[in-house]
């Protein structure tokens, strides 16, 4: 069941309706909010939900176990909630992977070993909601969080529908406090909602599906037919495309909750503004970079033991990143590339002390190019450098991405008839982007001024408009695919 869907905003309206009836019984209303979650789950298969139930099950009791410390074995109940957890991840996400692998390695090494074959289906959203668990027990861990004493709320918490399928990757601490008493008793910040939710189905179907339609999903499928020019197209194009999907899902995921009176944390902040990586990387996709950087860089020591273990830790991070999204060695080597630039950036900048969005992080994007050149080329030069990587996250094989970068460099066909529109359409999503923020405060102020039955018609309109300028092949979201 995709957001983008009839049958979505049936389930979503009949949900909303219900989710405010019943919070008068806060039994009843959390019973429901489970059920619609596991509801909307076992659409896409239903033994996608029984995983789901035994990682809430184990989770939820290994909790408690590290909580109350039985026989002084906190860190080892935690050691093996991990070790569960990431087994669950490895078996469904990167059995093959390492079965390929391994097999490689001994042939090279002369011997002959054939690791059994299994067919396994990716359970969609385990990556998201593996990773909730894990902080959820690392938390409890360190003595941030005590454990959840209703199994109902900690399996609403793993399971709550809006986010369920590509995060936000939400911590425990701010989600189960959510459920107290029955949960909020208004919607507050309705419109700022509400303007999420058909943004965010704008950017998705309007823009991000026709871009890769029209352009980036031929182009990558098949990169030496192209010019050079048309595949320098399709990086930029790629860079809005995933934008556009993945911040699309975002946007009408926290919208959903914000409805259903749950506040969600921000996953995107213009990324495509960032002066260099490390300001990327907390615009980009905030809560996988939080989470990496308080469970994985934090502990491996973080930049508390000198630059060079801080420049190995950082190395560290990306690769497990890049391995998060794929079990492939174009994955890894995205990460890599990331990882080494982030390394280059804190070589030559200064580590201080900052807000996860500091003053200069908001700073418009024209006022960085007023204040000089070196903001304008810093600027330019990460763009360039984040579009490129780009091309090994979104081919299919490590190969594919050295065709594509080999084509893109050899200059043989400079000119080659290409899709008009493919081009008109990036430069729209271009601007777009860059008045993105202005077109939200836009859609808020005016829906704020039109009465409540006007509201409800401009809403219809909106959403109509959107899904007959919508291809009439949905491309699935990307991070579906993770």
């Amino acid at each position: 069941m995709l957001f983008p869907t009839f049958e979505f905003f049936i389930f979503f309206t009949l949900v909303l309706i219900l989710n405010w009836t019943l919070k008068r019984w806060p039994l009843v209303w959390r019973l429901f909010l489970l059920g619609a979650s596991y509801y909307f789950y076992s659409v896409w298969d239903t033994q996608f939900l029984l995983i789901l139930f035994v990682v809430s099950v184990v989770n939820f009791l290994s909790g408690i176990l590290i909580n109350n410390n039985y026989f002084r074995g906190k860190k080892a109940y935690f050691s093996l909630a991990v070790i569960f957890n990431l087994s669950v991840l490895g078996v469904f996400k990167y059995y093959d992977f390492f079965r390929v692998s391994t097999e490689g390695l001994f042939e090279r090494a002369g011997f002959l070993v054939n690791l059994p074959f299994l067919e396994i289906i990716l359970p969609i959203g385990l990556s998201f909601y593996i990773f909730r668990v894990i902080s959820y027990n690392a938390d409890i861990y360190l003595g941030k969080i005590n454990s959840c004493k209703s199994p109902l709320d900690f399996f609403i918490y793993v399971a709550f529908f809006p986010q369920l399928l590509a995060g936000p990757i939400m911590r425990a601490g701010n989600f189960l406090s959510q459920l107290k008493d029955g949960g909020a008793t208004k919607i507050e910040n309705f419109y700022e909602n509400l303007t999420l939710i058909i943004l965010g189905l704008f950017k998705k179907l309007a823009i991000s599906s026709y871009l890769a339609l029209s352009i980036t999903d031929d182009v990558f499928a098949v990169p030496e037919n192209h010019s050079s020019l048309i595949l320098l197209l399709a990086v930029f194009a790629y860079s809005l495309v995933i934008y556009f999907d993945f911040s699309g899902y975002s946007d009408m995921a926290i919208g959903f909750a914000g409805m259903m009176g749950f506040k969600s944390p921000l996953n995107f902040y213009f990324p495509y503004l960032s002066l260099n990586l490390k300001e990327f990387w907390r615009r980009w996709h905030i809560t996988l970079s939080n989470w990496i950087r308080d469970y994985v860089y934090i502990p491996l020591g973080g930049n508390r033991k000198g630059n060079i273990r801080k420049y190995i830790n950082l190395m560290i991070a990306m690769l497990v990143i890049g391995l998060w999204h794929g079990a492939a060695a174009h994955f890894i080597v995205w990460g890599a590339i990331h990882g080494a630039g982030l390394v280059i950036t804190h070589f030559f900048i200064k580590p201080r002390e900052e807000d996860e969005f500091s003053t200069e992080t908001k700073k418009n994007i024209f006022i960085k190019i007023k204040n000089g050149l070196g903001g304008t080329v810093s600027w330019f030069f990460t763009f360039i450098f984040i579009s490129f990587a780009w091309i090994f996250f979104r081919s299919e094989t490590l190969s594919q991405a050295l065709v594509f970068i080999k084509t893109l460099f050899s200059f043989e066909k400079i000119v080659q008839p290409f899709k008009l529109y493919a081009f008109f359409l990036t430069i729209f999503g271009v601007i777009f982007f860059l008045v993105e923020k202005q077109i939200t405060s836009g859609m808020v102020f005016i829906q704020k001024k039109l009465p409540f039955f006007v509201l409800i018609l401009f809403i219809i309109c909106f959403i109509i408009l959107t899904l007959k300028l919508s291809p009439d092949t949905l491309p699935p979201f990307i991070y579906f695919n993770f």
